[in-house]
């Protein structure tokens, strides 16, 4: 893609445990262009959380991370500490899956929102605090005026995860990473945060890169999606198709374990056999072959490679388009 906001080639990232090195994503490569909203979806533990804590240096300090994430003329992996504050909260902003813990309970509100204007943008204390009320109201936060001299503790778990919303959209950052960003949100609030942060998508160029279990935020709001298993994209591909002819098994697992409101209710809820892929060294073959129930022989010696499929990738020796 050579237009990309983002580009991102072989990203690895290794823990360090007592009884050895965990690999939590594998060389895991992808591309993002401005305006651009890419969803990661898998089931827990396949990695999409680490892939946004590397890209804002917030692994933890037994984390070891290899590759290139290029973005703005700048290697994200390499930067020092100092120099990625120049970025995050700037150019890049972030959603945290907790917003309990994200926001800091001696702040009020408004103050906390303010501040990345102030620090960032050079913004007086006045206007930025205008700004703050005016991004709160746009989250749908009532009486947003009074919300912003209201500490965390007096919010629900909605509300503060709106806030978190709008502390990242405030500062109109050129890429968005959003970890679940509707996790504790009600269906309604939901609808209109996810047209809300389409919107504001739309109106700066910003580039959204969204982790989610829910395949109907998807839908809603992805123009592209990767599929991620045991660390490695299995699939890539266009929203619309991947939500209505993937091809790699574990993405079609996934859609069929998906409930459908306007489908007469199966008498079993289709679910994928077994249980996710364990946090170790990497095996060789395809990481989902334990648990795929079309696998082959080869499917558990050889790893499948990533390789150009339509408009989009994919990982499977049984499908995928081998060169």
């Amino acid at each position: 893609m050579t237009d990309s906001l983002l580009s991102i080639t072989d990203l690895s990232v290794h823990f360090r445990l007592p009884d050895g090195e965990m690999t939590a994503l594998d060389r895991v490569s992808l591309d993002l262009a401005p305006g651009e909203v890419l969803g990661i979806v898998g089931e827990s533990g396949s990695g999409k959380s680490q892939l946004l804590f590397s890209l804002m240096g917030l692994l933890a300090a037994n984390a070891r991370v290899e590759g290139v994430a290029l973005f703005g003329g700048q290697n994200l992996l390499a930067l020092s500490p100092r120099a990625l504050d120049r970025v995050r909260g700037v150019s890049v902003s972030m959603i945290f899956q907790d917003p309990m813990t994200s926001l800091n309970p001696y702040q009020r509100v408004g103050d906390q929102l303010a501040e990345g204007l102030v620090v960032h943008q050079g913004m007086g204390r006045r206007a930025a605090h205008a700004a703050a009320v005016a991004m709160l109201d746009r989250v749908r936060i009532p009486d947003a005026a009074r919300a912003a001299l209201r500490y965390p503790h007096e919010f629900s778990g909605g509300m503060r995860q709106r806030v978190m919303i709008a502390m990242a959209l405030l500062v109109k950052p050129k890429l968005l990473l959003a970890d679940e960003p509707t996790t504790a949100l009600d269906v309604t609030i939901q609808a209109q945060v996810l047209d809300l942060m389409s919107e504001i998508a739309r109106e700066t160029g910003t580039a959204i890169i969204l982790v989610t279990h829910d395949l109907g935020v998807v839908a809603r709001l992805c123009d592209r999606v990767v599929v991620l298993y045991g660390g490695r994209i299995m699939e890539e591909g266009s929203a619309e198709t991947m939500l209505s002819q993937p091809s790699h098994p574990y993405s079609r697992g996934l859609l069929q374990a998906t409930p459908r409101m306007e489908a007469e209710m199966p008498p079993r809820l289709v679910t994928i056999p077994g249980t996710p892929r364990s946090g170790g060294a990497m095996l060789p073959g395809c990481p989902f072959a334990p648990r795929c129930t079309e696998r082959i022989a080869e499917c558990d010696r050889v790893q499948p490679p990533l390789v150009p499929q339509g408009a989009g990738r994919l990982a499977c020796h049984l499908y995928g388009v081998q060169p």
